[in-house]
């Protein structure tokens, strides 16, 4: 990452087309093996991305309901599967492990977000650290993204403190459970605890870059640059959310949230290919919403938010 890029966006691809257009996530890209909010609707992501976009492949775990949990061996076969299917295995970067989402749960078949109790989450922990220790160990020439869970500061750092070690130069230490952040913004407050436990620890083990699953939420994003600031660590985040905000009339983030945008049109030259007449259409829009969102997330200012009043020496603890 560059030292001007405060958080490198990764933007989640789950289509092959976006309302015609080729999809164009930008010079980053994060891919699923496969996608879906209940157990019906689930199915493989098909996806085509330029040949150009580096991409960070998420594990799917996310999808796999009740009673179609992989093994940690059948998750990296899934994935290595995927990207060669859909042919972007050569422009993988990264590749995350299979942990267990302790912000959702599954009831009668659907996907929903819910924070599990320290309690559930535990079993949820062991089975993340499992699946860090193989991805670790089978890593077959591409970075890891290993992931941390735990709805507690306290099992959040321990989860870490048996995952950190197992980083290797060019890797990034996945943080996991916080993507309900921005409907459940009250956990802001163990989010903050967290960080103040966790940062501190991964400074003194030289982690070098972390990686937050699912966040565009401002208000955790600056807390958490900040923080990571102080320790050298770069940041970087992923979503589909910012290539979809179009289709349903939805422009921005914070303060260039523009309350007045109308969904943009499918036009005929879209449907018929002729994309050199397109102008203000859906597909393009969401093309450049993308971009909007790289460039404020890169440029997101790196200061002490406000809960934070704290001297070097609490800093460097």
């Amino acid at each position: 990452m560059s030292e001007q890029e405060t958080v490198r966006f990764y933007c989640g691809v789950n289509e092959s087309t976006w309302n015609y257009h080729p999809v164009a996530p930008g010079k980053y890209a994060c891919i699923a093996p496969v996608y879906g909010r209940s157990l019906r609707t689930k199915m493989v992501n098909r996806v085509r991305v330029p040949f150009e976009t580096a991409i960070l492949q998420d594990s799917g775990a996310f999808s796999d309901g009740p009673g179609q949990r992989l093994s940690v061996e059948q998750a990296l076969e899934r994935q290595i599967a995927h990207a060669e299917l859909f042919g972007y295995a050569s422009q993988v970067t990264h590749r995350a492990s299979y942990d267990v989402l302790i912000d959702e749960k599954w009831s009668h078949g659907l996907r929903h977000k819910a924070r599990w109790t320290e309690q559930e989450a535990q079993e949820a922990v062991e089975m993340t650290v499992h699946a860090a220790v193989y991805l670790a160990h089978h890593r077959d020439g591409v970075g890891a993204v290993l992931s941390l869970q735990g709805v507690s500061a306290k099992q959040y750092l321990a989860c870490a403190e048996r995952i950190v070690p197992l980083l290797e130069t060019g890797d990034m230490l996945g943080l996991g459970g916080w993507c309900i952040l921005g409907k459940v913004p009250s956990l802001l407050t163990v989010f903050r605890e967290t960080l103040r436990v966790l940062l501190p620890f991964l400074g003194k083990e030289e982690v070098k870059q972390v990686h937050i699953w699912g966040v565009c939420f401002p208000d955790a994003l600056r807390e958490l640059v900040w923080w990571c600031a102080q320790y050298g660590i770069k940041v970087s985040t992923d979503s589909a959310h910012p290539s979809i905000h179009p289709v349903f009339g939805q422009w921005g983030y914070a303060d260039w949230r523009d309350k007045l945008y109308v969904r943009p049109p499918i036009l005929d030259s879209c449907r018929a290919g002729m994309f050199d007449r397109c102008e203000r259409c859906r597909g393009l829009e969401r093309a450049r919403h993308v971009a909007a969102t790289r460039d404020w997330l890169g440029a997101l200012p790196v200061q002490c938010p406000f809960p934070y009043q704290l001297s070097l020496m609490e800093v460097s603890r």
